[in-house]
């Protein structure tokens, strides 16, 4: 079993390639040995499936993991991130014929959208529980149940923004931040319609 990693940089950067999310094209096949979808089916094994533990998921990776972690058996904070991200957009993406990844489109933002096709009552409660979640592996669980609900009524979110807000995580202040921000997002003030 590995166990996470929790250091603000935990090592290395990113290859200089584009996010998953960011270079995906609705109805094309990038791998054409892979069959339609069969990118999205092998993400959406990170649902289920600890981060680095699905050989079909390790190509779409970006973080790179440090010798001295791996040698240790812990996986870093960042890279469960992105496993978390990637697993969310292939849920996400699943079944839609245009880009689910929007970016500028935070999750509060997109989540307040819920509000025409789902209860107000249910997706505040979806949108608290996430927030209040201290671990990833809690902000995750309730993610999927917001994602599923977002591709519901084919609702875009800015995916790179969401791993940026996931790899704040397991960091107080930086996790405070993101709440915040989802919550101003999800209960912005708007004027009301002039009569």
């Amino acid at each position: 079993m590995t166990t996470p990693a929790t250091t603000p940089s935990s090592s290395g950067g990113e290859q200089d390639q584009p996010w998953y999310w960011a270079q995906f094209e609705p109805g094309r096949r990038k791998d054409v040995r892979m069959p339609p979808g069969g990118d999205l089916a092998a993400l959406r094994l990170g649902l289920t499936v600890a981060a680095g533990q699905a050989p079909q998921m390790w190509p779409f990776y970006r973080t790179r993991v440090d010798d001295a972690l791996a040698s240790r058996g812990q996986v870093p904070d960042r890279l469960v991130a992105e496993h978390m991200s990637l697993a969310l957009f292939a849920s996400h993406q699943q079944g839609q014929s245009r880009l689910m990844h929007r970016r500028g489109v935070r999750l509060g933002t997109a989540t307040r959208a819920l509000h025409d096709r789902f209860s107000q009552e249910g997706v505040n409660s979806r949108m608290a529980a996430a927030a209040q979640a201290r671990s990833m592996n809690a902000v995750f669980y309730h993610l999927r149940g917001l994602v599923s609900q977002l591709a519901v009524a084919g609702q875009p979110l800015d995916y790179t923004r969401l791993l940026a807000d996931l790899r704040s995580w397991p960091f107080p202040e930086s996790r405070a931040r993101a709440v915040r921000t989802w919550g101003s997002d999800y209960h912005v003030w708007t004027a009301a319609p002039a009569n």
